[in-house]
């Protein structure tokens, strides 16, 4: 089961995206992105089997899933599992902040390039706003996202008993 697990759970954050949330247009960016960051904290886990051919298929579904340009969210997928296996060794230390910090990066480089491309696929300069939206909320959320991915792998802390108490 743990070798499904982080398959599994980015397949319920992929299939989330065709759900119509009700998001305002400046959000609509923040289901994908979410996709892609969870991509990345798997591949960061230490223990973790996610290869990059998943990564790949997962961010093909995206595509079809948000209704994006085939291909996009892949790639995005990919970028983020590659620079997340490479960050694999600063989770050692158990230093989340170093990881943030890390994928602070990887969504700012997503988030540019995604504008970017946007803007050559559809041949006019994109509104920057929903995709700095988006961005910055994944920031704002991956220690959220990151723990709760942490829990699901490792499972529920359990209690702790001090033994001078009787």
């Amino acid at each position: 089961m743990n070798r499904i697990l982080p398959a599994l759970s980015v397949l319920v954050a992929v299939l989330a995206t065709a759900i119509p949330w009700g998001l305002p247009a400046d959000a609509t960016f923040i289901p994908p992105m979410v996709v892609v960051m969870m991509i990345f904290c798997w591949r960061a886990l230490p223990g973790t089997v996610f290869p990059l051919y998943l990564a790949f298929l997962l961010g093909l579904l995206t595509d079809l899933m948000s209704g994006g340009p085939l291909g996009f969210w892949a790639l995005m997928a990919l970028i983020a599992a590659d620079i997340g296996g490479r960050a694999r060794s600063l989770n050692d230390s158990q230093d989340r902040n170093r990881l943030w910090l890390v994928w602070a990066g990887v969504a700012a480089a997503v988030g540019a390039l995604s504008w970017l491309l946007g803007s050559l696929y559809l041949v006019h300069w994109l509104d920057v706003w929903p995709i700095a939206f988006g961005t910055l909320v994944s920031i704002l959320i991956f220690p959220v996202i990151l723990r709760g991915l942490v829990l699901l792998k490792g499972g529920w802390p359990k209690p702790k008993f001090h033994r001078g108490w009787t």
